[in-house]
Protein backbone atom coordinates (compact mmCIF):
# COMPACT_ATOMS: atom_id res chain seq x y z
CA UNK A 1 0.00 0.00 0.00
CA UNK A 2 1.56 3.30 -1.10
CA UNK A 3 0.63 6.01 1.40
CA UNK A 4 1.04 9.75 0.85
CA UNK A 5 -0.26 12.29 2.94
CA UNK A 6 -0.40 16.14 1.44
CA UNK A 7 0.99 19.22 3.27
CA UNK A 8 -2.67 20.23 4.63
CA UNK A 9 -3.26 16.54 6.34
CA UNK A 10 0.65 17.56 7.81
CA UNK A 11 -0.75 20.65 9.08
CA UNK A 12 -3.79 18.92 10.78
CA UNK A 13 -2.01 16.59 12.37
CA UNK A 14 0.31 18.55 14.09
CA UNK A 15 -1.78 21.17 15.26
CA UNK A 16 -3.80 18.20 16.73
CA UNK A 17 -1.38 16.59 18.59
CA UNK A 18 -0.32 19.62 19.72
CA UNK A 19 -3.12 21.49 20.69
CA UNK A 20 -5.18 19.15 22.95
CA UNK A 21 -2.59 17.70 25.29
CA UNK A 22 -1.35 21.39 25.36
CA UNK A 23 -4.47 22.97 26.90
CA UNK A 24 -4.95 20.27 29.27
CA UNK A 25 -1.84 18.58 30.53
CA UNK A 26 0.69 21.84 30.66
CA UNK A 27 -0.63 24.88 31.58
CA UNK A 28 -0.85 24.23 35.08
CA UNK A 29 2.97 23.88 35.49
CA UNK A 30 3.67 27.41 33.92
CA UNK A 31 0.91 28.70 36.32
CA UNK A 32 2.70 27.38 39.49
CA UNK A 33 5.91 28.69 37.60
CA UNK A 34 5.27 32.05 36.34
CA UNK A 35 1.45 32.78 38.11
CA UNK A 36 0.21 35.81 35.98
CA UNK A 37 3.10 35.83 33.97
CA UNK A 38 2.81 32.40 32.35
CA UNK A 39 1.36 33.84 29.09
CA UNK A 40 4.93 35.10 28.80
CA UNK A 41 5.94 31.41 29.66
CA UNK A 42 3.60 30.29 27.02
CA UNK A 43 5.34 32.70 24.57
CA UNK A 44 8.92 31.36 25.35
CA UNK A 45 7.72 28.03 24.90
CA UNK A 46 6.09 28.77 21.31
CA UNK A 47 9.83 30.35 20.30
CA UNK A 48 11.08 27.12 21.25
CA UNK A 49 8.80 25.00 19.51
CA UNK A 50 9.50 27.34 16.06
CA UNK A 51 12.75 25.93 16.42
CA UNK A 52 12.59 22.36 16.64
CA UNK A 53 9.87 22.84 13.61
CA UNK A 54 12.31 24.70 11.48
CA UNK A 55 15.26 21.89 12.67
CA UNK A 56 13.34 19.26 11.84
CA UNK A 57 12.25 20.77 8.14
CA UNK A 58 15.46 21.62 7.45
CA UNK A 59 17.08 18.13 8.09
CA UNK A 60 13.25 16.36 6.23
CA UNK A 61 14.50 18.94 2.77
CA UNK A 62 17.90 17.30 3.07
CA UNK A 63 16.57 13.96 2.61
CA UNK A 64 13.79 14.07 0.68
CA UNK A 65 11.61 10.71 0.59
CA UNK A 66 13.14 9.29 3.88
CA UNK A 67 12.36 9.38 6.96
CA UNK A 68 14.75 9.27 10.30
CA UNK A 69 15.32 5.42 10.15
CA UNK A 70 16.49 5.72 6.44
CA UNK A 71 19.18 8.57 7.00
CA UNK A 72 20.57 8.60 10.71
CA UNK A 73 22.95 5.46 9.83
CA UNK A 74 24.67 7.52 6.63
CA UNK A 75 24.61 10.43 8.67
CA UNK A 76 26.13 9.24 11.49
CA UNK A 77 27.59 6.04 10.92
CA UNK A 78 25.90 2.63 11.85
CA UNK A 79 26.31 1.98 14.90
CA UNK A 80 25.62 6.11 16.20
CA UNK A 81 22.77 6.01 13.79
CA UNK A 82 21.17 3.23 15.67
CA UNK A 83 21.70 4.45 18.68
CA UNK A 84 19.66 7.63 17.61
CA UNK A 85 16.70 5.55 16.42
CA UNK A 86 16.69 3.70 19.86
CA UNK A 87 16.53 7.08 21.39
CA UNK A 88 13.64 7.97 19.45
CA UNK A 89 11.64 4.60 19.59
CA UNK A 90 12.61 4.99 23.18
CA UNK A 91 10.89 8.30 23.94
CA UNK A 92 7.57 6.74 21.45
CA UNK A 93 7.29 3.52 22.87
CA UNK A 94 7.31 4.99 26.77
CA UNK A 95 5.01 8.39 25.80
CA UNK A 96 1.86 6.23 23.92
CA UNK A 97 1.18 4.72 27.38
CA UNK A 98 1.62 7.20 29.39
CA UNK A 99 -0.81 9.20 27.27
CA UNK A 100 -3.39 6.45 27.90
CA UNK A 101 -2.98 6.41 31.15
CA UNK A 102 -3.94 10.38 31.13
CA UNK A 103 -6.48 9.67 28.53
CA UNK A 104 -8.22 6.75 30.99
CA UNK A 105 -7.83 8.97 34.28
CA UNK A 106 -9.60 12.04 32.66
CA UNK A 107 -12.23 9.69 31.22
CA UNK A 108 -12.66 8.07 34.69
CA UNK A 109 -12.77 11.84 36.62
CA UNK A 110 -14.89 13.65 33.96
CA UNK A 111 -17.38 10.59 32.67
CA UNK A 112 -17.10 7.15 33.60
CA UNK A 113 -16.35 7.29 36.64
CA UNK A 114 -17.57 3.65 37.82
CA UNK A 115 -16.06 1.83 34.85
CA UNK A 116 -12.33 0.41 35.18
CA UNK A 117 -10.05 2.05 33.75
CA UNK A 118 -8.35 -1.42 32.14
CA UNK A 119 -11.49 -1.22 30.28
CA UNK A 120 -11.22 2.37 29.00
CA UNK A 121 -7.44 1.82 28.25
CA UNK A 122 -8.13 -0.91 26.50
CA UNK A 123 -10.71 0.42 24.01
CA UNK A 124 -8.64 3.35 23.22
CA UNK A 125 -5.50 0.70 22.32
CA UNK A 126 -8.34 -1.37 19.97
CA UNK A 127 -8.97 1.76 18.20
CA UNK A 128 -5.15 3.39 17.75
CA UNK A 129 -5.14 -0.21 16.22
CA UNK A 130 -7.48 -0.44 13.89
CA UNK A 131 -6.45 3.53 12.75
CA UNK A 132 -3.26 2.38 12.03
CA UNK A 133 -3.78 -1.34 10.58
CA UNK A 134 -6.36 -0.69 8.29
CA UNK A 135 -5.20 2.89 7.15
CA UNK A 136 -1.77 3.58 7.84
CA UNK A 137 -0.61 7.26 7.98
CA UNK A 138 -2.76 8.35 5.35
CA UNK A 139 -5.80 7.12 7.37
CA UNK A 140 -4.78 8.88 10.08
CA UNK A 141 -4.32 12.03 7.90
CA UNK A 142 -7.51 12.12 6.72
CA UNK A 143 -9.27 11.26 10.49
CA UNK A 144 -7.34 14.47 11.40
CA UNK A 145 -8.44 16.62 8.52
CA UNK A 146 -12.10 15.86 9.91
CA UNK A 147 -11.26 16.19 13.99
CA UNK A 148 -8.71 18.80 13.32
CA UNK A 149 -11.40 22.02 12.77
CA UNK A 150 -13.57 20.46 15.32
CA UNK A 151 -10.93 20.99 17.79
CA UNK A 152 -10.15 24.12 16.73
CA UNK A 153 -13.32 25.54 16.65
CA UNK A 154 -14.78 24.41 20.10
CA UNK A 155 -11.52 25.70 21.47
CA UNK A 156 -12.21 29.16 20.04
CA UNK A 157 -16.05 28.38 21.03
CA UNK A 158 -14.70 28.03 24.90
CA UNK A 159 -12.72 31.57 24.56
CA UNK A 160 -15.48 33.04 22.75
CA UNK A 161 -18.10 32.31 25.63
CA UNK A 162 -15.92 32.83 28.21
CA UNK A 163 -15.45 36.60 27.12
CA UNK A 164 -17.91 38.25 29.94
CA UNK A 165 -16.36 36.62 32.73
CA UNK A 166 -12.83 38.04 32.20
CA UNK A 167 -11.20 40.56 34.55
CA UNK A 168 -8.31 41.68 33.12
CA UNK A 169 -6.71 42.88 36.61
CA UNK A 170 -5.78 39.26 37.61
CA UNK A 171 -3.06 39.55 34.69
CA UNK A 172 -1.42 42.26 36.68
CA UNK A 173 1.50 42.81 37.66
CA UNK A 174 3.34 42.20 34.75
CA UNK A 175 6.36 40.71 35.32
CA UNK A 176 7.41 41.88 39.13
CA UNK A 177 6.21 38.80 41.07
CA UNK A 178 8.00 35.91 38.27
CA UNK A 179 11.59 36.93 36.65
CA UNK A 180 12.65 35.51 33.94
CA UNK A 181 14.34 32.37 35.65
CA UNK A 182 10.16 31.29 36.48
CA UNK A 183 9.14 32.48 32.93
CA UNK A 184 11.74 30.18 31.23
CA UNK A 185 10.66 27.04 33.67
CA UNK A 186 7.00 27.66 32.89
CA UNK A 187 7.59 27.43 29.38
CA UNK A 188 9.42 23.91 29.72
CA UNK A 189 6.44 21.59 30.00
CA UNK A 190 4.37 23.49 27.08
CA UNK A 191 7.43 23.51 24.75
CA UNK A 192 8.24 20.03 25.13
CA UNK A 193 4.27 19.50 24.15
CA UNK A 194 4.16 22.27 21.47
CA UNK A 195 7.56 20.35 20.20
CA UNK A 196 5.82 17.36 18.40
CA UNK A 197 6.50 18.60 15.15
CA UNK A 198 9.96 16.24 15.76
CA UNK A 199 7.84 13.32 14.38
CA UNK A 200 7.75 15.25 10.78
CA UNK A 201 11.38 13.37 11.10
CA UNK A 202 9.31 9.96 10.56
CA UNK A 203 6.12 10.98 7.94
CA UNK A 204 8.14 13.69 6.13
CA UNK A 205 9.07 10.79 3.91
CA UNK A 206 4.95 9.95 3.42
CA UNK A 207 4.61 13.39 1.99
CA UNK A 208 3.00 13.64 -1.41
CA UNK A 209 4.77 16.92 -2.07
CA UNK A 210 8.05 16.89 -0.09
CA UNK A 211 8.76 20.56 -0.02
CA UNK A 212 5.47 21.81 0.90
CA UNK A 213 5.61 20.31 4.03
CA UNK A 214 7.80 22.90 5.79
CA UNK A 215 5.13 25.84 5.25
CA UNK A 216 2.58 23.44 6.89
CA UNK A 217 4.89 22.26 9.77
CA UNK A 218 5.80 25.26 10.61
CA UNK A 219 1.99 27.03 10.14
CA UNK A 220 0.47 24.43 12.60
CA UNK A 221 3.41 25.14 15.19
CA UNK A 222 2.60 28.80 15.54
CA UNK A 223 -1.57 28.21 15.16
CA UNK A 224 -1.29 25.95 18.48
CA UNK A 225 0.77 28.19 20.37
CA UNK A 226 -1.05 31.13 19.41
CA UNK A 227 -4.69 29.14 20.58
CA UNK A 228 -2.62 28.09 23.74
CA UNK A 229 -1.49 31.60 24.42
CA UNK A 230 -5.38 33.40 24.09
CA UNK A 231 -6.58 30.27 26.27
CA UNK A 232 -3.57 30.80 29.15
CA UNK A 233 -4.18 34.67 28.91
CA UNK A 234 -8.01 33.52 29.44
CA UNK A 235 -7.47 31.26 32.05
CA UNK A 236 -5.47 33.81 34.12
CA UNK A 237 -7.82 36.84 33.26
CA UNK A 238 -11.08 34.16 34.17
CA UNK A 239 -9.65 32.47 37.21
CA UNK A 240 -6.97 33.85 38.47
CA UNK A 241 -3.31 33.23 40.12
CA UNK A 242 -4.73 31.67 43.46
CA UNK A 243 -6.54 29.48 42.76
CA UNK A 244 -5.51 27.85 38.93
CA UNK A 245 -2.18 26.78 39.84
CA UNK A 246 -3.89 24.06 41.72
CA UNK A 247 -6.43 22.63 39.22
CA UNK A 248 -5.16 19.52 37.61
CA UNK A 249 -6.84 20.97 34.78
CA UNK A 250 -7.62 24.99 34.12
CA UNK A 251 -9.37 24.72 30.85
CA UNK A 252 -11.90 22.43 32.07
CA UNK A 253 -12.31 24.77 34.85
CA UNK A 254 -12.89 27.30 32.62
CA UNK A 255 -15.29 26.29 30.24
CA UNK A 256 -17.55 25.01 33.61
CA UNK A 257 -17.61 29.39 34.47
CA UNK A 258 -19.56 29.96 30.74
CA UNK A 259 -23.28 30.99 31.34
CA UNK A 260 -24.71 32.78 28.53
CA UNK A 261 -27.89 34.40 29.07
CA UNK A 262 -28.90 32.97 31.88
CA UNK A 263 -29.52 29.51 30.54
CA UNK A 264 -26.96 28.30 28.48
CA UNK A 265 -24.47 26.42 30.23
CA UNK A 266 -23.13 23.26 31.26
CA UNK A 267 -20.15 23.26 28.56
CA UNK A 268 -18.09 20.74 30.26
CA UNK A 269 -18.81 18.49 27.07
CA UNK A 270 -16.90 20.24 24.76
CA UNK A 271 -13.39 20.23 26.75
CA UNK A 272 -13.90 16.70 27.11
CA UNK A 273 -14.39 16.12 22.80
CA UNK A 274 -11.36 18.49 22.76
CA UNK A 275 -9.37 16.64 24.61
CA UNK A 276 -10.71 12.74 23.10
CA UNK A 277 -10.29 13.91 19.77
CA UNK A 278 -6.79 15.02 20.32
CA UNK A 279 -5.49 12.31 22.22
CA UNK A 280 -7.37 9.61 19.52
CA UNK A 281 -5.22 11.30 16.57
CA UNK A 282 -2.00 12.00 18.79
CA UNK A 283 -1.86 8.17 19.94
CA UNK A 284 -2.68 7.04 16.73
CA UNK A 285 0.26 8.83 14.88
CA UNK A 286 2.09 7.39 17.67
CA UNK A 287 1.16 3.71 17.10
CA UNK A 288 1.85 4.01 13.33
CA UNK A 289 5.22 5.34 14.12
CA UNK A 290 6.02 2.39 16.54
CA UNK A 291 4.70 -0.18 14.32
CA UNK A 292 6.34 1.08 11.10
CA UNK A 293 9.66 2.38 13.09
CA UNK A 294 10.35 -0.68 14.66
CA UNK A 295 9.43 -3.10 11.93
CA UNK A 296 11.73 -1.10 9.48
CA UNK A 297 14.39 -1.01 12.23
CA UNK A 298 14.60 -4.83 12.60
CA UNK A 299 13.89 -5.25 8.62
CA UNK A 300 10.25 -6.48 8.84
CA UNK A 301 8.84 -6.61 5.92
CA UNK A 302 5.35 -5.94 6.95
CA UNK A 303 5.04 -3.43 9.57
CA UNK A 304 1.31 -4.10 10.02
CA UNK A 305 2.55 -7.41 11.50
CA UNK A 306 3.76 -5.39 14.51
CA UNK A 307 0.28 -4.02 15.48
CA UNK A 308 -0.53 -6.99 16.96
CA UNK A 309 2.44 -7.40 19.19
CA UNK A 310 2.88 -3.34 19.87
CA UNK A 311 -0.77 -3.04 21.00
CA UNK A 312 -0.44 -5.57 24.10
CA UNK A 313 2.71 -3.81 24.98
CA UNK A 314 0.89 -0.34 25.35
CA UNK A 315 -1.77 -2.15 27.16
CA UNK A 316 0.37 -3.29 29.98
CA UNK A 317 2.54 -0.31 29.89
CA UNK A 318 -0.50 1.89 30.27
CA UNK A 319 -1.27 -0.09 33.53
CA UNK A 320 1.94 0.31 35.48
CA UNK A 321 1.83 3.70 36.86
CA UNK A 322 -0.13 3.48 39.75
CA UNK A 323 -2.27 7.38 39.78
CA UNK A 324 -2.09 10.49 38.14
CA UNK A 325 0.61 11.50 39.91
CA UNK A 326 2.81 8.76 38.47
CA UNK A 327 1.37 8.78 34.94
CA UNK A 328 1.87 12.43 34.57
CA UNK A 329 4.21 14.72 36.65
CA UNK A 330 6.90 12.03 37.29
CA UNK A 331 7.06 11.20 33.92
CA UNK A 332 7.00 15.02 32.73
CA UNK A 333 9.56 16.02 35.38
CA UNK A 334 12.01 13.08 35.15
CA UNK A 335 11.98 12.27 31.27
CA UNK A 336 10.08 14.23 29.09
CA UNK A 337 11.26 17.50 30.05
CA UNK A 338 14.83 16.88 30.84
CA UNK A 339 15.59 14.63 28.31
CA UNK A 340 13.09 14.28 25.34
CA UNK A 341 12.75 18.28 25.20
CA UNK A 342 16.58 18.67 24.89
CA UNK A 343 18.19 15.78 23.40
CA UNK A 344 15.34 14.12 21.18
CA UNK A 345 13.34 17.57 19.89
CA UNK A 346 16.72 20.19 20.04
CA UNK A 347 20.20 18.23 20.21
CA UNK A 348 19.79 15.22 17.32
CA UNK A 349 17.72 17.67 15.30
CA UNK A 350 20.66 19.92 15.19
CA UNK A 351 22.77 17.28 14.77
CA UNK A 352 21.38 15.97 12.11
CA UNK A 353 21.25 19.07 10.40
CA UNK A 354 24.80 20.35 10.86
CA UNK A 355 26.63 16.55 10.03
CA UNK A 356 24.20 15.89 7.08
CA UNK A 357 24.77 19.73 5.49
CA UNK A 358 28.56 19.02 6.34
CA UNK A 359 28.19 15.70 4.16
CA UNK A 360 25.94 16.76 1.60
CA UNK A 361 28.18 19.44 1.19
CA UNK A 362 31.27 17.72 0.66
CA UNK A 363 29.89 15.39 -1.28
CA UNK A 364 29.00 17.77 -3.73
CA UNK A 365 32.17 19.15 -3.64
CA UNK A 366 34.00 15.53 -4.65
CA UNK A 367 31.10 15.09 -7.57
CA UNK A 368 32.23 18.50 -8.93
CA UNK A 369 35.62 17.48 -8.72
CA UNK A 370 35.32 14.49 -10.05
CA UNK A 371 33.79 15.32 -13.25
CA UNK A 372 36.24 18.87 -13.40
Amino acid sequence: MNLKISGVQVFWIILSMNLGMTLVMTITPSLEAAKQDAWLSILAAGCIALVIALLVTAVARIFPGQNLIDFAPSVLGTWPGKLVIVIYLVQWYTITPIVLRQFSDLVSVMLLPETPEEFVILLMVLLIAYASYSGGIEGIARCSEFLGPIILIMVVLVLLANINNINLKHILPFYADSGYKNIIKGALAPASYLGHSVEYLMFASFLSQPRKGRAYTILAVLVANLIVLLTTIMIIAVLGVNLSPNMWYPFFEMAQKISLFGFIDNFDAVPVVIWISSVFVKLAVYFFLLSYGTAQFLKIRSWRIMTWFIAPVMFVFALIPQNVIEATTNYLQRYWVPFALPVNMLGLPFLLLVIGKLKKGSGASAAKNGNG
